[in-house]
This record gives structure tokens, sequence and C-alpha cells, in this order.
């Protein structure tokens, strides 16, 4: 789905939601989903043209769609031009596995320390080449990555074959782009407790690798390695909407995609014994849920809700006197609370994030802005949590929210 502006000629804005929200682990599994929800939220939000789609490519199905003789890359490229659907985003982070239990932190394997990163990372790029139809001249492919691994699983000596791996994939990148004519941007995504925790750290990072010395070619950076700014993550850390976007771009970063999504939110939290012990009780095996807390004692840090949980218990000031905490699980855009004293979310947030990156289309590094509802837990979360109805129920409002946000600042569907 494309969205224009009068006042912004040339540029554009392109909206998908993240199908890791149905993770597949093979091709054909990828073609069902296309079938039984994208197809009918495309036929529900009325979109008579080409309908965005956020392919999650786990590592498996991208060998597969590679692999001379599968077949499953024609199969994909015929049933994406059948139906109008236009892959212009993808999801490269999780290698495999995602959302089975226990993966947690080896949600990061491999590290970009490790050669098999910068490898699946490509072949996702050569697939994004494969499938690109005729572009017009601006447009990009966003690829989203994880900054380097998760920091328990880093050590100091990772940082400079961290960078190195980097700068290989931007120039190979450079020549996909003079091979297939399609510019991709590999866009690096902060997450609370990551080698990089949030997009302040981003900035920094890129400030000491694009020095004169440092591992990655200045043009290469600014044509191929961008930024993934999640809402939800920079929610988490407390980093403010324009603060959020100046990072993400600073350095002359192109902004590859805006993840639209938002965090659970635990207001006072001593006073709201009822949303804090329902808070704690959403610790559940799959997905990390990194919290950070805010109050009178500066910032604290959890890796996940059981050393919340811990920490709580143990009565640490820290946890105990903090005015909000925020924890990285992601929930429908469009909600904002249920009602309990104390329960809510960062929808708020995100609009605002949203906002400025709306408002600013020549800071963006590209002719377009990517956005990407991404609401992965959505099988997890209780229906008071997530809302009535089904996943394609909750897939249409949070488009029709976010539209509704875009028609604010002007933006409006092709």
């Amino acid at each position: 789905m494309l969205l224009r502006h009068p006042a912004h000629p040339g540029r554009g804005v392109r909206l998908a939601y993240s199908q890791n929200v149905h993770p597949a682990a093979s091709v054909g599994e990828v073609l069902s989903n296309l079938r039984a929800v994208t197809v009918p939220l495309r036929d529900r939000l009325g979109v008579g043209g080409s309908f965005g789609v956020g392919l999650y490519l786990a590592a498996p199905v991208a060998y597969e769609l590679e692999s001379e003789g599968s077949g499953g890359l024609r199969d994909l490229a015929e049933l994406l031009r059948a139906e109008r659907l236009d892959p212009f985003t993808y999801n490269a982070f999780p290698y495999l596995g995602f959302g089975a239990a226990g993966m947690k932190a080896a949600v990061f394997d491999p590290p970009w320390s490790d050669l098999e990163r910068a490898e699946y990372s490509l072949t996702v790029a050569r697939v994004a080449c494969a499938l690109a139809r005729e572009l017009e001249p601006g447009r990009h492919v966003s690829i989203s990555t994880h900054t380097g691994g998760h920091s328990s699983r880093i050590g100091p000596d990772d940082g400079a074959a961290i960078a190195r791996g980097f700068a290989a994939t931007t120039t190979v990148l450079a020549h996909c782009e003079r091979a297939y004519g399609v510019r991709i941007v590999l866009s690096l995504e902060p997450e609370p407790r990551a080698n990089l925790n949030d997009l302040a750290a981003l900035a920094e990072w890129r400030a000491s690798v694009l020095s004169p010395r440092g591992p990655l070619d200045v043009a290469l950076a600014e044509r191929h390695l961008g930024t993934c700014l999640d809402a939800c993550h920079a929610a988490v850390e407390f980093e403010e909407p324009s603060a959020a976007f100046e990072h993400a771009v600073a350095h002359r970063a192109p902004l590859g995609k805006l993840q639209f999504t938002s965090a659970l939110a635990l207001r006072e939290p001593a006073r709201n014994d009822v949303a804090r012990e329902r808070f704690f009780a959403l610790d559940e095996p799959r997905y990390l849920h990194q919290v950070t807390a805010r109050g009178p004692h500066g910032f604290a840090r959890a890796g996940d809700l059981d050393e919340a949980r811990a920490a709580w218990g143990a009565g640490d000031a820290p946890w105990r006197e903090a005015d909000e905490w925020r924890c990285h699980f992601h929930v429908p855009t469009d909600l904002v609370g249920d009602g309990e004293p104390g329960w809510g979310t960062t929808a708020d947030h995100a609009a605002e994030v949203l906002a400025v990156a709306l408002a600013a289309p020549e800071r963006w590094g590209t002719d377009e802005l990517h956005v990407e509802i991404e609401t992965y837990t959505w099988s997890i979360l209780s229906r008071a949590t997530r809302g009535a109805g089904e996943l394609v129920d909750g897939l249409e409002r949070e488009y029709r929210h976010v539209l509704g946000l875009a028609a604010r600042a002007g933006w409006e569907p092709v």
C-alpha cells in the first residue's frame, strides 16, 4: 500500500505487516499464509492496487527459495504477481525457530561475527532482488537485521568481526544493485540488551566505524547500511520520539524501515498490585521480554520478566520506587489499555515516532519510508490484551489505525 503527500512530490510511504506474526518453516507455509491471511486482509481493506508484504524468511526458507530446481521461488513469484502483492521489505533477524519454546536470547544467533549471519542476510537479499518487479527510480528494498548479537553472547573481541561482517555485506549489496538495479538497505535494529541497546548507541557506533580509519566505507554505508527504527524497542528504553528519529538517521544513515509497534507499560507499579501481577504473569518461554524501569533512581534494566520479578521480590529500590515499567512485549498498536489501573501500552509513543518521521521526508535518506506493523506476539496474547476476533481482524484494526495517523499528517493512500 502506497501513500503520498501533496506537499512532498516524489516521496512515498509503503505500508505492510510483518509476516513473523505467522512464521513459516517452509516455502509451502509462506504460500499458505499469504493465501490465508494476507489476501483476505487486502480485500477487507479494499486495496485496488498493489498490497505491500513484509516477508519474514527464516534461513531454511531463504535457502530453499534460492535452491535451483526447488520451484519455490517460481511459485512464490507467481502468487505475488497474481495477487498484486509487493514484497518491498523483509525480516532477516531470527535465523530459524522463531516462536519456538526456549529460543529467548538464542534468537540473535548466529551473531554478525559469524560468517553465516552475513550469508543468510545476503541470501535474503538475492531472493529480494529476484522477486523485485519493475521498480520505479528511487525505490528500495529494506531488510531488517540485528546489530550484532545479544550482549550476553558478545565478547570484547567480537566488535571488529561484527564491523567486518557489515562491511563485507554492504560491498556485496553494492554489486547486487549494479547487477539487478535494486537498492537493498540492510537496516540495523537496536534492541534492549543487544550489543547496541538503543538508537543512541547505534548512532555512537556508526560514528566510530565511519571514522577515517574505520572499517566501513562511508559511501557504501550511506547507501546500503541503514536503520530499522522499532517503536516498541525505543519505547522500552524511554527514548523520546524526536531523539529516536534523530539517532536513527544520524551520520546520514538511511531510515530503511520503521516498525510500527507498541510495548506494554505499567504505571505506578507499587500502587497497582493487580496490574503488576498481571504483568509478571506474561513471562513465557518463547520470546525475550526485556523490562526497563524509570524512576527517581534513574533507569533499572532486566533481561526478561523473571529478572524483573526477582528484583521486585528482593525489594530493589529502583524497581519498587519506579513511576513506570515498560516491557518488550509487542501489543496491537490500536490499543492503549483496557481499564485496569496502571495497565497500558506505549501507543501514544509509537504514534509520535511515526508523526516525527512523516514530517521529515527529506531526512529519510530514501525516497520512500517503509512502515511495517509488527505484532508477532498475537498468538500468545489474551483476548483482553489483543482485542476481539482473529488475526485478520486484529491486523485490519491496526492498518486502519496507522492509516488514520498517516492521514492526520497528510499522507493518503494512492
